[in-house]
């Protein structure tokens, strides 16, 4: 791997570490879990050599997980008075999605998938939060 290449593998190490600390800010368990999995990954493309193109697909899949991690997903907390999953999305993630994509978020956690009655996804604007859609 050239010195370019190292730093290119090193800087995108470095950039999803912040994204994660960014969308996991206040989870533990998320921000330990996905420390693990981002290292696992560096871990087993660590010594790769190959052609050019394997190496720039695999520096490409680390600009996409960031891209995924910083725009793709949102995070939610449950209200369980309310029996709902309130979202916030951030004027950048709103604008990668299209009208059912903003009104129609799916749980993934077993907290909000294993409740007797499916939760409502509330979801807000995090820069107007008066006018909520509920789903």
């Amino acid at each position: 791997m050239s010195t370019s290449t190292a730093i290119r593998a090193l800087s995108g190490y470095r950039r999803l570490f912040r994204a994660r600390r960014q969308l996991f800010a206040g989870d533990t368990h998320a921000l330990t879990q996905s420390k693990l999995a981002i290292r696992s990954e560096f871990d087993k493309h660590r010594h790769v050599t190959g052609p050019p193109e394997h190496i720039e697909s695999l520096l490409q899949m680390i600009d996409d997980a960031e891209d995924m991690l910083l725009h793709g997903i949102v995070r939610g907390e449950y209200n369980a008075d309310r029996n709902v999953v309130e979202v916030k999305i951030r004027p950048e993630q709103e604008i990668r999605m299209d009208s059912e994509t903003l009104t129609h978020v799916d749980p993934i956690t077993a907290e909000t998938t294993t409740t007797a009655t499916t939760p409502k996804i509330e979801i807000t604007k995090s820069t107007s939060q008066s006018n909520p859609r509920t789903q």
